[in-house]
């Protein structure tokens, strides 16, 4: 049953990683009431934790659902400079008939180039583009927004890496201007970020961690959330782990770094004053060894306790279908993100409703509809003991 899927068409090289923040070795403070802060507008909240991971230049970006993302298959424009890498995001029905298609449909490319010369951005314009220019920010770097033709209308944006070494133009060609398509390309837009810094240390990549410090600032527990267990995809990817971690194996936990872990409890510690993190989790589990010496009551008191657990079974109208009628482990779009949430509720160790319903509706997966109900139930009594080992290993307090 455990066996390893890739989720969302993510695709890696086994990078090493390591991560630079301050730990702290003393005990969490006490939690204390926290107050709700304003939720940070759409354009920064992510509820859909399915992502593209780039190993070779160290970006991220939702994976839209029902769209396949491939490598191109077509040759690019040479100007200014040869693409280094073209990715396409296709509407999944037209990239499994593209080889019975006259010509390539409205899709989303985004093309990377060697800026070693620092060209300004306009230079990477294409002949076919409008003099309409809009300054934005994406992914924390200045950029600009305009139009083009040919084939297809498209809006395009481009942008530099934080080190400016390299340029990044997204894409989205649309027949209609209220095509589903362009607000797929707007979410590409919106989630693109940095997620893995370039070290000078042995290891390739470190953790960028300030998109993880900015939800907790604005006190957004479930965008916060949602951002921990893509850093967790993306260390389990430098690991070369795969997408084992989504069965709690006791072997991935193990190899990811303690430091990440430590710099993880440290962030939601101190921005929920001890109501959230690892170490919150921790005593709470420590709690649960005086109440039951059986191993899966003791999961259950512990998912109880942090508000994982609801009190009665998911009924059969619910929106997966009867496939997870029974389970009483709450989804994450069942959790309380707001101030009166149980202590130790995030970061949640579930499996969340987006990765379920992609593989329920994955097309051909004989073995999906087990899994689902493996990761939506079972899973818990294998990965939270799982966990808790690594933080008695990794020190957490």
């Amino acid at each position: 049953m455990k066996r390893s899927i890739v989720v969302g068409l993510l695709t890696f090289l086994a990078i090493g990683c390591s991560t630079n923040l301050p730990t702290s070795s003393t005990q969490s403070p006490a939690p204390v009431a926290i107050a709700a802060k304003p939720t940070p507008n759409s354009a920064t909240v992510q509820s859909r934790d399915v992502f593209y991971l780039s190993d070779l230049f160290g970006f991220r970006f939702v994976s839209p659902k029902a769209y396949v993302i491939t490598p191109t298959e077509t040759t690019q424009s040479t100007k200014p400079s040869p693409p280094l890498e073209v990715l396409e995001v296709w509407q999944q029905k037209d990239f499994l008939n593209r080889g019975n298609l006259p010509e390539t449909p409205p899709i989303v490319s985004i093309t990377i180039y060697d800026n070693s010369k620092r060209l300004p951005l306009t230079s990477w314009k294409g002949e076919l583009s409008q003099n309409d220019d809009r300054p934005l920010t994406v992914a924390g770097q200045k950029a600009i927004a305009y139009t083009s033709t040919g084939l297809y209308e498209s809006d395009n944006v481009l942008f530099s890496s934080a080190d400016g070494r390299y340029v990044f133009r997204l894409q989205g060609a649309y027949l209609q201007k209220n095509d589903s398509i362009r607000q797929v390309f707007q979410d590409i837009v919106k989630s693109f970020t940095f997620d893995a810094i370039a070290s000078t240390s042995p290891n390739k990549w470190r953790i960028n961690y300030s998109r993880l410090k900015s939800l907790l600032a604005a006190g957004d527990w479930r965008g916060a959330d949602v951002e921990t267990r893509a850093i967790f995809q993306r260390l389990q990817k430098l690991q070369g782990q795969g997408a084992d971690l989504l069965y709690g194996s006791k072997t991935l936990l193990n190899s990811l770094p303690c430091e990440d872990f430590r710099s993880i409890d440290t962030l939601w510690s101190q921005a929920s004053k001890g109501r959230f993190g690892y170490s919150a989790q921790k005593r709470i589990w420590q709690q649960t060894a005086s109440q039951t010496k059986n191993p899966k009551a003791r999961v259950e008191q512990f998912g109880q306790a942090v508000g994982w657990r609801r009190s009665q079974p998911l009924p059969e109208n619910n929106p997966f279908g009867v496939v997870l009628a029974g389970t009483k482990w709450r989804f994450d779009s069942e959790l309380n993100s707001t101030a009166t949430a149980p202590i130790g509720q995030f970061p949640w160790g579930g499996i969340s409703s987006n990765l379920l319903s992609d593989m329920l509706s994955e097309p051909g997966c004989g073995s999906c509809t087990t899994d689902a109900i493996y990761l939506a139930s079972d899973r818990y009594y294998d990965y939270v003991p799982a966990l808790f080992t690594k933080l008695n290993q990794c020190q957490v307090r």
